[in-house]
C-alpha cells in the first residue's frame, strides 16, 4: 500500500473535500480558536508523530508559536500570507524551522498551489542527445562527443528549423508539477527552441497540450502546469541562425513549485553552461559542526543522504550532481565550483559558525566531492567511504580492467580536458592531487574506510596516505576486504561511527544525547 502524504491545515475553512479523490493524500483539519484546540493538536501529534506539510491560516499569537514547536519541521510550515507579518520573523522556531509565508494572487491559485505540493517522495530522470533523430532537412556536419552531448554546426536557416526529435519520451507524472530543463549551448547568433508534446496514451490518437520553449522560457526551468492526468511528453527542437549547437540531455523531475526543487527546501544552480547541481539545507539543531554530504553517483535524480544527516542532529547540507548519466564528481569549471563553496561558507555564515566548524563527506563519487572541496575549505574532518580520486585512471581502467563499465568517467575526462590520450589522463588526476597538496589540512582529520579490492580506484587509498601523512592531517582509516560494490553496508556502517567519533572528540556532541527543543 502506497504511503499518504500527510498535511494538517490549522485555522481557517477546512481543505478536505478538495482532496477527497486523492488516496494519496491525508488531509486533516484542526480548528484554532481556543487552548482547547492546542490540547488537541497536542493529542493528534501523539498519534500522527509528523506531518510533511502544515498549512496555518491563523494570526500571531503566543499559542500559535507553541503550536509550531509541536508540528513544525524544516520547511514544512507555511502561513497564509494574509496573516504573516513581522511578529512571525521574529522568532526563533520560525527561523529554525524555516517557517515561510504561502503567497498567492487569488483563492484559485492558492488552492491549486496546494493540489500542486499533495505528494509523497521524489524523483528525477533524463534522456540523452543519443535518443535524438536529426532531421533530414539539417545539411550541416554534425557528431557526438561522449555518450551525452550531440555537437552540430551549420546553417540552420533565417527561420526555425526542424532540426531533432527524440526517439524516447519523457513522462509527466499526474497531480504535481513536472520540471523540463534542457542542456544545451550555442554559439552567437544561434537560437534554439523546444517543442513538448503531451499525449495521455502510448497509441497518441489524441494530443492533449503542447509547450513551445524558446527565449526567456529556456532561461529557468520550465514548469509544466499541474494535470490530472499522466501523460506522454514527445520533445522536439528547431534552430535558427548559424554557428553551432552543442545538445546535451533533457532532464525531468518533480519540483515543490517555489517552495523546493525535489523537496521541500530544495534549491538548484546551473552555471553558464546550463550545469547543474542541487542543494539542500537543513538548521538542525543550530550546533556544529555543519555536516556536508556529498551524493554518490546515482541515476535517478534527487537528494541522497537524508536521513543519516538529519539523525545526526547537527546542521546539514546535501549536494547532488544530475549531469551526464548519474553526475559529474562535482567538477566544472570556475563558476561551477566557486558556487558549491559559496553555498557552504554562507551557511556557515548563516550559523554563526567558524570555518572549521565543518565536516565533509560522501561516498564514492561524494567522496570525490568531499576530499576535493575539503581540500580547499579548512573543515575539522572529512569522512569518506570508498574513496575515488583518479578520475583519469578510472577512466583508464575502462580498457581492459572494466571494459564497457562506468563510461561516465571517459565523458567527465572528455569534457575536462578536451582529450582521452594518457597525458588527459594525468592531467584530470592531477587536478585532484595539485589541490590537495596544495592545501593546508594539518588541523583537519580525515576518515576514510575503503575496500581491500578496489576496481574502480585501485589505488585511491594508498595514494592517499602518504599525501595526507607529509601535510600532518590525522587519518582514521579501517579497510574491507572486496570489490568497490561488494559490501556497502559495512562502509555505510563504519561511515557514521566514524562521523559519530569525530563529533564526539571535536565537538563534544555525545551520540545519544537527548534532543532538546528550540
Amino acid at each position: 500500500m502506497a504511503r499518504k502524504y500527510n498535511m494538517l491545515q490549522i485555522g481557517g475553512e477546512n481543505y478536505a473535500h478538495h482532496f477527497s479523490d486523492r488516496k494519496d493524500v491525508n488531509w486533516v483539519h484542526q480548528p484554532f480558536n481556543s487552548l482547547a484546540d492546542v490540547e488537541e493538536i497536542e493529542a493528534l501529534m501523539k498519534k500522527q508523530k509528523s506531518f510533511e506539510f502544515v498549512f496555518v491560516q491563523a494570526p500571531y499569537s503566543e499559542t500559535l508559536i507553541q503550536v509550531f514547536r509541536l508540528v513544525s519541521l524544516p520547511y514544512n510550515t507555511y502561513v497564509d500570507h494574509q496573516f504573516w507579518n513581522a511578529a512571525f520573523e521574529a522568532e526563533d522556531i520560525v527561523r529554525a524551522r524555516m517557517i515561510r509565508p504561502f503567497k498567492y494572487e487569488d483563492e484559485a491559485e492558492r488552492l491549486d498551489k496546494l493540489l500542486s505540493l499533495a505528494f509523497s517522495g521524489q524523483y528525477g530522470d533524463h534522456i540523452s542527445s543519443r535518443n535524438a533523430v536529426i532531421s533530414q532537412s539539417f545539411k550541416g556536419d554534425y557528431y557526438y562527443e561522449g555518450q551525452h552531448t550531440l555537437v552540430m554546426t551549420g546553417d540552420f536557416g533565417d527561420d526555425f528549423q526542424p532540426i531533432l526529435s527524440w526517439s524516447m519520451y519523457l513522462y509527466n507524472d499526474s497531480n504535481r508539477v513536472n520540471q523540463f530543463w534542457a542542456e544545451y549551448t550555442a554559439t552567437d547568433g544561434v537560437e534554439l527552441s523546444y517543442t513538448l508534446r503531451f499525449y495521455e496514451t502510448a497509441d497518441m490518437p489524441e494530443l492533449k497540450a503542447t509547450y513551445v520553449l524558446e527565449g526567456d522560457l529556456l532561461k529557468k526551468p520550465f514548469n509544466i502546469p499541474r494535470k490530472d492526468y499522466d501523460a506522454y511528453i514527445l520533445v522536439s527542437a528547431k534552430a535558427k541562425g548559424r554557428g553551432t549547437l552543442r545538445v546535451g540531455n533533457l532532464h525531468k523531475r518533480w519540483t515543490r513549485i517555489e517552495y523546493g526543487e525535489f523537496i521541500l527546501g530544495g534549491e538548484r544552480f546551473h552555471d553558464e553552461a546550463r550545469g547543474e547541481f542541487i542543494h539542500y539545507f537543513d538548521p538542525g539543531d543550530l550546533k556544529p559542526p555543519l555536516n556536508v554530504y556529498f551524493s554518490g553517483y546515482r541515476t535517478a535524480e534527487g537528494f541522497e543522504g537524508f536521513y543519516i544527516m538529519r539523525n545526526l542532529k547537527a546542521p546539514f547540507i546535501l549536494f547532488g550532481d544530475p549531469r551526464l548519466e548519474g553526475g559529474g564528481f562535482y567538477l566544472g569549471g570556475e563558476t561551477y565550483e566557486n558556487q558549491i563553496k559559496k553555498v557552504i561558507q554562507d551557511k556557515l555564515d548563516w550559523l554563526g559558525f567558524k570555518d572549521d566548524d565543518l565536516i565533509l563527506s560522501g561516498l564514492s563519487m561524494g567522496s570525490f566531492g568531499a576530499l576535493y572541496y575539503g581540500a580547499q575549505l579548512n573543515p575539522a574532518a572529512v569522512v569518506v567511504g570508498k574513496p575515488l580520486v583518479n578520475i583519469g585512471d578510472i577512466a583508464d581502467n575502462m580498457r581492459l580492467i572494466r571494459p564497457e563499465d562506468f563510461g561516465t568517467s571517459l565523458d567527465i575526462l572528455l569534457e575536462s580536458e578536451k582529450a582521452l590520450d594518457q597525458d588527459a589522463i594525468q592531467r584530470l588526476n592531477n587536478k585532484f592531487w595539485d589541490t590537495l597538496k596544495q592545501s593546508d589540512i594539518s588541523n583537519t582529520v580525515f576518515a576514510v574506510a575503503y575496500m581491500e579490492n578496489d576496481d574502480y580506484d585501485l589505488t585511491a587509498y594508498q595514494n592517499l596516505l602518504p599525501v595526507l601523512s607529509r601535510q600532518h592531517a590525522r587519518v582514521m582509516s579501517r579497510s574491507i576486504p572486496g570489490r568497490h560494490n561488494d559490501d556497502t553496508p559495512t562502509i555505510a556502517s563504519w561511515f557514521t561511527n566514524f562521523y559519530h567519533m569525530i563529533m564526539e572528540s571535536r565537538f563534544g556532541r555525545v551520540r545519544h544525547e537527548r534532543k532538546k527543543s528550540i
